[in-house]
């Protein structure tokens, strides 16, 4: 893996203040969490990306929602290490051929997707929408006849703490994507003690 987490959770989130998206990142610092995944479904998610690669120099930060060139490379410029798309997308595999420092993720949801993702040469995937594709079950059937492939997956959408060990279980799985910890809801009303509860909650249930 390109970069080291160390909880084995990805915050996802749609991000459209700077100055919270820094509040949420010294929380999730407080509980061990390194990495952020800054989706660009607003016009302030580059900035929001700036704002953390500045203040937060050992965070671990991704760009998701990625679907263009323009976008993989703008996200790269703000500060990005991993670039994240819902689907397979061939001209981005090809652009991410040039950075030798930076992991693409596409996403997949099905065997043939998986497939040709593997062929193309991409070794870390994210799997989407997780919960609303068969979820665990799923995801164990549809991986196995790839055992000689060597590739982590990142499941993502919908999982919650409830879940989550499940997915760790699993083969080539090595952490796994949240909005559930970073809800906008949440962060538009400013309830940070809730999200700290849900941070909280996620976190135990991986031990237990």
């Amino acid at each position: 893996m390109m970069f080291n987490l160390t909880v084995p959770v990805i915050p996802i989130g749609v991000f459209s203040d700077s100055s919270k998206i820094v509040t949420i990142a010294e929380i999730l610092h407080q509980h061990g969490i390194n990495c952020i995944e800054v989706t660009l479904r607003t016009p302030q998610a580059l900035a929001c990306i700036t704002a953390l690669k500045k203040l937060f120099p050992q965070l671990v930060i991704g760009a998701g929602s990625v679907l263009s060139q323009d976008d993989f490379k703008a996200a790269i410029d703000a500060g990005a290490v991993f670039v994240v798309s819902p689907c397979v997308s061939d001209s981005l595999i090809e652009l991410s051929h040039r950075f030798t420092d930076i992991q693409y993720i596409p996403g997949f949801t099905t065997s043939t997707e998986l497939a040709h993702a593997l062929q193309s040469g991409c070794t870390m995937l994210k799997f989407f929408p997780a919960e609303y594709t068969g979820g665990v079950k799923y995801l164990k059937a549809i991986t196995g006849p790839f055992i000689k492939f060597s590739f982590s997956i990142i499941p993502t959408g919908g999982i919650m703490p409830s879940s989550i060990k499940q997915y760790l279980a699993i083969p080539n799985v090595i952490a796994c994507g949240m909005s559930y910890i970073v809800d906008s809801t949440l962060i538009d009303r400013n309830d940070f003690q809730a999200l700290e509860n849900r941070i909280k909650e996620t976190l135990d249930s991986i031990t237990q």
